[in-house]
């Protein structure tokens, strides 16, 4: 589960997650008996989902795995399996069914708003079919990490480098920003009176939180792409430790005090329901199996970059390395992150704009 988020249940094998902050988004309005705005914003949740889904099922039917999806205040990410190459048209596809769904749920709104006698649930479909029109409208703005990002850069792609698109995607999504920052100031010295108390110091805070997150996002494709092209001949075993034990399921907790008081090994691996598993002495178990939890076995072969993506989507500090179905080594994400920093700063030794500040997980809007 990602830090400061909280599963709901899964929907077609897909962790759905709620943000803590879209949780206190939800609970405001039932502490200001606020109960129409409630019921907007959980019929919002839905319409979010919907959209995300979308995107899921899509990367699914495409052989592209999704660990879960979480909603946040400002939308919902996909977190996708970045393991594999994706073909331009696929992510193409990806991208743009998400906000062809919130344009039609927004039409399906709208017809209701014609179809409905004037009152309060007529004013309700008439908000919805807003909102689910500019959460299309809004995610096919060319800039990462908007779904518009990634229909820019699959079509760049059909001619161009994933590095040389991605870049050219980027200086789009700088210009995109600059224009919505513009944008924002003209409204607030051009827009009149008659607009309710705080409403244009409300629109000037809620476009800084849009650019501020769409420079957060453009930054953390940026450095994903020039991490995978400064590392992508290293690989998974490159960043290994050998220093571990591997001990029974049935090891008693004596005999594992031993080992690390003894062997000077704090990393020990066992195995539990078939799976390899790392002893977490913080857990009270009488044997090894008792205080193991699961962790993820990869490939001594695998990219680095690759493993470290996979583990960063399912969560995982600590992964097997394997040869085959043999136990070789170990490997953290504090030290797979050490080593790929340690490798940009030998390979590039000047400080440049192509180092990164650290590496991150990628997602779909």
């Amino acid at each position: 589960m990602a830090a400061g988020s909280f599963g709901i249940g899964r929907i077609f094998g897909i962790r759905i997650e709620l943000h803590w902050t879209f949780i206190l988004f939800l609970l405001l309005p039932l502490l200001l008996q606020a109960y129409g705005l409630f019921l907007i914003l959980l019929l919002l949740f839905i319409c979010v989902l919907i959209h995300e889904l979308t995107h899921s099922i899509t990367a699914i039917k495409n052989g592209i795995g999704v660990s879960r999806i979480i909603l946040l205040p400002i939308g919902g990410a996909s977190i996708i399996d970045t393991t594999k190459i994706v073909n331009p048209r696929v992510e193409f596809n990806i991208a743009v069914v998400g906000p062809l769904m919130s344009l039609f749920l927004g039409g399906i709104f709208g017809v209701l708003v014609v179809l409905m006698p004037a009152g309060p649930l007529a004013q309700m479909m008439q908000r919805l079919f807003v909102v689910n029109m500019a959460l299309g409208l809004l995610n096919l703005l060319p800039a990462f990490p908007m779904d518009g990002g990634r229909v820019l850069r699959s079509y760049l792609e059909r001619k161009m480098s994933a590095y040389d698109s991605t870049m050219v995607a980027i200086r789009v999504s700088k210009y995109t920003m600059a224009l919505i920052i513009v944008g924002t100031i003209a409204f607030l010295y051009t827009a009149g009176i008659g607009y309710p108390a705080y409403y244009k110091e409300l629109i000037f805070f809620w476009n800084l939180i849009i650019v501020f997150f769409l420079y957060s996002g453009m930054e953390a494709e940026r450095e994903s792409m020039i991490v995978r092209r400064s590392t992508s001949h290293l690989l998974l075993r490159d960043a290994m430790s050998r220093h571990f034990v591997y001990v029974r399921p049935e090891t008693g907790a004596d005999r594992l005090y031993r080992i690390m008081k003894g062997r000077k090994e704090h990393t020990i691996i066992t195995r539990k329901d078939g799976e390899y598993a790392v002893v977490n002495a913080s857990v009270s178990g009488a044997i090894a199996a008792d205080m193991a939890v699961a962790i993820p076995g990869m490939q001594a072969k695998a990219k680095l970059v690759d493993a470290l993506y996979s583990m960063e989507s399912n969560d995982a500090r600590v992964a097997a390395v394997l040869s085959g179905r043999r136990l070789v080594g170990v490997v953290t994400m504090q030290d797979m992150q050490a080593f790929i920093s340690l490798h940009m700063i030998n390979r590039n030794p000047a400080p440049g704009r192509d180092a990164p500040k650290k590496v991150t997980k990628l997602f779909i809007l």
